[in-house]
């Protein structure tokens, strides 16, 4: 039986590069949005870090706040004032990047996503990444979790994905101590592997030292799409067991 290493994540906005190494070290990479979540909190799937002013700035995009519901689901939260918010946040990544040594191989991605005609933000964040990964040469398995039939939660609901779409292998990230039954997926005939990433460093043109877990648009901009595929590829086979 063919094995199929299966990596599951909520669409994060503009994801960190270790985001992205899970992708490049799974068959089938799994959009999770279709859980409810509170859109007024701070969840990755609205903000991300860059550097603006040679420091760390949380980017974040506003989602509309429905008065009579609290919680959404991430594939129906949309984008507040879009237009508002893509003058100001292209002005602000232009403004800190413009000097960097791929900034215009970088910028048509960004200027993509604030340019959608779709306002929800899981259907951008979901385009970005995907539009992405075809540049960086990674040909993978997407699938929507909104477009299937989950109705379990926690690690049953992980196993029921994995084994909906014929996975033998769960890609789970660090720090789910505490969260996920390691043994049902032995009971589910799944393998399990971590993936602990960290990140390696490189050169930030406007930073005298390194700053780690930012946006992937911080290692385009820096390195671009060949540069951030090679360190990606060379530092993905050292963070999994």
């Amino acid at each position: 039986m063919p094995t199929k290493c299966i990596a599951i994540h909520q669409p994060n906005l503009f994801p960190w590069m270790g985001f992205f190494a899970k992708i490049f070290k799974s068959e089938a990479f799994v959009f999770l949005d279709h859980v409810i979540l509170n859109p007024r909190t701070s969840i990755y799937t609205k903000r991300v870090k860059i550097i603006s002013n040679k420091q760390e700035f949380w980017l974040t995009v506003p989602l509309k706040n429905k008065s009579e519901q609290t919680f959404q689901r991430i594939c129906e939260m949309e984008i507040d004032k879009p237009q508002i918010i893509a003058d100001k946040h292209l002005k602000t990544i232009e403004l800190n990047y413009k000097k960097a040594p791929f900034f215009n191989e970088t910028f048509p991605f960004i200027h993509k996503f604030y340019t959608s005609e779709n306002n929800l933000i899981s259907f951008r964040n979901i385009e970005f990444i995907k539009s992405l990964c075809e540049a960086l040469g990674q040909k993978k398995e997407f699938i929507v979790s909104s477009h299937g039939d989950y109705e379990k939660s926690s690690t049953e609901m992980l196993i029921d994905i994995v084994l909906k779409n014929q996975g033998t292998t769960y890609l789970s990230g660090d720090g789910v101590e505490g969260y996920q039954k390691d043994e049902l997926y032995a009971k589910n005939k799944i393998d399990l592997s971590f993936m602990d990433y960290k990140q390696p460093s490189y050169k930030q043109f406007n930073l005298e030292n390194f700053a780690p877990g930012l946006s992937i648009i911080d290692a385009l901009m820096n390195l671009g799409l060949e540069g951030t595929k090679n360190i990606l590829v060379q530092s993905v086979n050292k963070n999994i067991s």
